[in-house]
């Protein structure tokens, strides 16, 4: 499942200091509404483009790291720009980094096809056609 990578993709933060590669293919793409994700994007949910954690590398800046437990226990570390907040990518104990689809250099690129804890999505939560 994914888009085929044939050349790295690239993202960063708002102000330019993180830069990262991705060069590999994504693992999944997905919307998740839980409670947690709503906080971290201060919006309705959370965009995620997920990759094997060999395919993603730092190529510029230290990002600021919030570790917290996830709902089943899991360790998941958020990383984020400590100079002007961007969301970037969260780290997990499954062998995967989230992306934070936003943070991508080409938007398009983030073709999700599934949704996640819409249970706990408000009620103006913008699902899309056929996620719900």
């Amino acid at each position: 499942m994914g888009v085929s990578v044939t050349e790295r993709i690239g993202g960063g933060c708002l102000c330019g200091d993180i830069r990262y590669a991705i060069s590999g293919d994504a693992q999944l793409q997905l919307f998740c509404f839980c409670a947690a994700c709503r906080r971290r994007s201060g919006t309705d949910g959370y965009a995620g483009y997920m990759v094997k954690d060999e395919v993603f590398s730092v190529l510029q800046g230290t990002a600021s790291v919030y570790e917290r437990s996830s709902e089943v226990g899991r360790t998941v570390q958020l990383h984020f720009c400590g100079r002007c907040g961007s969301n970037l990518w969260g780290a997990t104990e499954l062998g995967l980094t989230s992306v934070a689809a936003g943070s991508l250099d080409d938007p398009e690129l983030f073709q999700p096809d599934r949704a996640v804890f819409l249970h706990e999505a408000p009620t103006w939560a913008r699902v899309p056609e056929g996620m719900a």
